[in-house]
């Protein structure tokens, strides 16, 4: 079975004259200012926020030689052959202070204790028998056996954590390990999430009009906003006149980092966002990519705040949010503008589309006889319902025509593309 993703036959033909991803990416951010307020906070307050400064160890971790295993120190004189019989001199836990070793002895030792003075290698309970107070080698052992060395894992001076890093879980462990409890962050963006559309409508509690088209877009931009991090604010619907929206636009633009709105990006009659980017004293472009699903995307500043004109169409919107959005967040928080390679995996049955644009596919996981393999979710790309079912997005090169099965194609997991 083949999934004819467009209508249109297989064939070579006139490429889509559009911007490459990485173009539209990179002049999209080129209208931000990188944020320079900043701020410190508690290390927990941190997770998820973008780091004003890097961060350098302040101290050597392991802070000194530690045992690896439960077993026992042996000294550095010994004989450590098979058969070598030594007494017992003491227990060494987790957080003793260890005597130093004679020699000719040992030390009963768990995993994380202190190396006392005078011990070149622990020696594995399992390679070792307790006969009374001795115990008795029962393999060599070799200098240095199973002790983690002081600084092996991280020297002092050592670069953390670069300026302009989000903060995860674990950023959050290591430097919990260096006893910092506080950071310098960027404040959070602000964002301004707003809707156009004479069409859209809202539902009252359990009323919902009998006209119109009730608005997915803004909670959905409104959502992913907040699950990465930024102060979203919800700046409600405005109707198709370029004049309330530039007023909209002029007074957002006081108070936010950056502007979003869904609806009105095209070029017809009843698309007015370029317009109204004009009429509220902004300067901007339209980017005409070679993407699908995408109209074209307006790109701007208003003052200090950058503005985003994303299409009406949910799926469009999600993947311009995805490719624009991100790229204009990593430069107000100070990061570098990169997009996000994908995962190669296999996808489960063959395709054929028109080539010229990329083009960006929901698609579910499914475990096959040789492994994991993909499922393309094709359809109309105003439908909602394969979001629900994906587990992200499965990117077509803008040259690929056809695929058999088990051919490898880039996937871009949901969690990663918008958690933080």
């Amino acid at each position: 079975m083949t999934i004819p993703l467009n209508p249109q036959p297989a064939m070579p033909g006139p490429a889509f004259q559009g911007l490459p991803l990485d173009t539209a990416c990179a002049q999209a951010a080129a209208f931000a200012n990188v944020i320079r307020e900043t701020e410190s906070v508690a290390l927990a307050q941190a997770v998820g926020r973008c780091l004003a400064q890097d961060v350098v160890a302040r101290r050597a971790c392991p802070d000194r030689d530690l045992s690896a295993m439960d077993g026992y120190a042996v000294a550095t004189a010994c004989n450590l052959g098979a058969g070598t019989h030594l007494k017992i001199e003491g227990r060494i836990a987790a957080g003793d202070v260890a005597e130093s070793l004679a020699d000719g002895t040992a030390a009963r030792i768990f995993t994380g204790a202190a190396i006392p003075a005078g011990a070149g290698a622990v020696v594995m309970q399992e390679h070792a028998k307790r006969d009374g107070a001795f115990v008795i080698l029962e393999r060599p052992v070799a200098m240095g056996e199973n002790i983690r060395r002081r600084a092996e894992d991280v020297a002092p001076g050592d670069l953390l954590l670069r300026e302009g890093q989000r903060l995860n879980a674990r950023g959050v462990a290591i430097v919990a390990a260096q006893g910092i409890d506080r950071l310098v962050v960027r404040r959070p963006v602000r964002v301004a999430i707003l809707s156009t559309g004479n069409e859209l409508c809202h539902a009252q509690g359990d009323c919902v009009p009998a006209t119109g088209a009730l608005d997915s877009n803004r909670p959905m931009l409104l959502a992913l906003a907040a699950a990465q991090g930024l102060t979203a604010a919800d700046a409600g619907c405005v109707p198709d006149d370029p004049s309330a929206l530039a007023d909209h636009l002029r007074r957002l633009a006081e108070r936010c980092d950056l502007i979003v709105t869904t609806g009105g990006a095209s070029v017809g009659e009843e698309d007015h966002s370029a317009t109204a980017l004009r009429l509220a004293g902004g300067t901007g472009a339209t980017l005409k990519m070679a993407l699908k699903p995408g109209k074209p995307v307006i790109v701007g500043r208003i003052g200090a705040a950058t503005y985003l004109g994303l299409p009406g169409n949910p799926l469009a919107a999600l993947v311009s949010w995805s490719l624009l959005g991100n790229a204009v967040f990593a430069r107000l928080e100070g990061r570098a503008v990169t997009r996000q390679p994908g995962c190669p995996m296999p996808i489960r049955l063959a395709l054929r589309r028109k080539p010229g644009r990329t083009e960006f596919i929901p698609a579910r996981i499914h475990g096959g006889p040789g492994g994991l393999e993909l499922e393309l979710l094709a359809g109309n790309s105003a439908r909602l319902r394969p979001l629900l079912d994906a587990d992200g997005f499965v990117e077509l090169p803008e040259t690929l025509t056809e695929a058999q099965p088990g051919h490898r194609l880039a996937f871009h997991p949901f969690e990663r593309q918008f958690a933080v």
